[in-house]
């Protein structure tokens, strides 16, 4: 059953419908923030931008809504926004201490009264910064659940539900339903060339339906432009580019970061063997990782590190000239080092030496 055929309890809810059409159930997920609030009474939903965190979250909210009495969206960007929520939060419960010009006093009035009583869910979207939520999230003694959405896959001493992308199956059902084809293949295809990123593959389908490009035309085009299809909104309301303008910006602002995420968007490897890496200071390196995690643009497996490839595609484009052929030299140099000379790089498989233009 989908949220949409389920009505919100009586009490307080602030969770939004959603206005796009929900790519897929996925019940193990949602089934692991049952079972992580059941056991610590906060989850926080981790992964890179465009995952569907947020969409998950709300979903989790809508099958569970008969279990709370106060079901509440919280925006966790800032002290400031949260700030901001409670102080609606406390006026939703009538608490007295809403009109109180200072906000500490109101978080400490909604803190002890959820913290005293069960049956509530707060839900903390788009957190940066876990250590700023801490101040609060009130006791989960008495049954109370904290759900978190964020891109920082650090959050000491609590489980994590790390959300990728979705089934390949999935995908191509997600595509096909869109777009009223029935070209299987094109869909397959497509889903591959967007790493099925839920996100990417909404965007694909919102043009495809506005456009009526055909499913197999669009896979060619997004194979000559994939940048500027990623950047383009079609009466979209976040595009993948843009959904990842801050972490990028921040990674950009760190040398050695912006230097590994460079050069791992010329690397063809699904799987970049830290060995290949062994010319770089493994301290630098060590650090580099580290703020790539924090907005989860790098994921660290056993031996080896993984950059979305979409995440490939737009830093290649944001990069100059002439950094773009200092990472690819880098890149090849890397490549045939490493005894896989069939391999090009990312640039060499799509034949251009240029940033596009959206």
């Amino acid at each position: 059953m989908s949220h949409s055929e389920v009505p919100p309890p009586p009490g307080i809810w602030s969770i939004p419908a959603s206005t796009s059409r929900n790519l897929a159930a996925r019940e193990d997920l949602l089934a692991e923030i049952g079972a992580t609030l059941a056991k610590r009474g906060v989850a926080p939903l981790c992964g890179l931008g465009g995952t569907g965190k947020t969409k998950l979250a709300i979903e989790y909210a809508y099958r569970n809504a008969s279990a709370y009495d106060t079901v509440f969206l919280i925006d966790g960007q800032s002290p400031a926004t949260i700030d901001s929520s409670f102080v609606t939060l406390a006026a939703e419960m009538r608490l007295p201490e809403h009109e109180q010009p200072d906000p500490a006093r109101v978080v400490a009035a909604v803190r002890s009264k959820l913290g005293r009583r069960g049956r509530w869910l707060l839900l903390f979207d788009g957190v940066r910064d876990p250590s700023e939520v801490e101040p609060y999230v009130p006791s989960v003694s008495h049954g109370g659940h904290i759900l978190t959405t964020s891109q920082n896959p650090i959050w000491r001493g609590l489980t994590t539900v790390n959300v990728r992308g979705i089934e390949r199956a999935e995908s191509v059902r997600f595509l096909l339903r869109r777009t009223g084809e029935t070209d299987a293949e094109s869909a397959d295809a497509l889903a591959e060339e967007l790493g099925d990123l839920p996100l990417a593959l909404a965007q694909a389908g919102a043009y495809i339906e506005e456009t009526g490009r055909p499913l197999a035309e669009y896979l060619a085009l997004f194979r000559q432009r994939p940048a500027a299809l990623l950047e383009r909104p079609v009466n979209f309301p976040v595009t993948v580019a843009t959904a990842w303008e801050s972490a990028l910006a921040a990674v950009f602002s760190h040398q050695a970061a912006a230097e590994l995420l460079s050069l791992c968007s010329f690397l063809p490897m699904d799987a970049i063997p830290r060995r290949a890496l062994s010319e770089y200071d493994p301290l630098a390196l060590d650090d580099a990782i580290a703020v790539l995690r924090l907005h989860s643009l790098l994921e660290v497996r056993p031996h080896a590190l993984s950059v979305h490839r979409l995440v490939k595609i737009v830093v290649r484009n944001q990069l100059r000239r002439d950094d773009r052929r200092r990472w690819m030299e880098a890149a090849r140099r890397i490549v045939q080092a490493s005894g896989q000379d069939s391999l090009s790089t990312e640039e060499d498989r799509e034949g251009r030496t240029e940033p596009e233009s959206g």
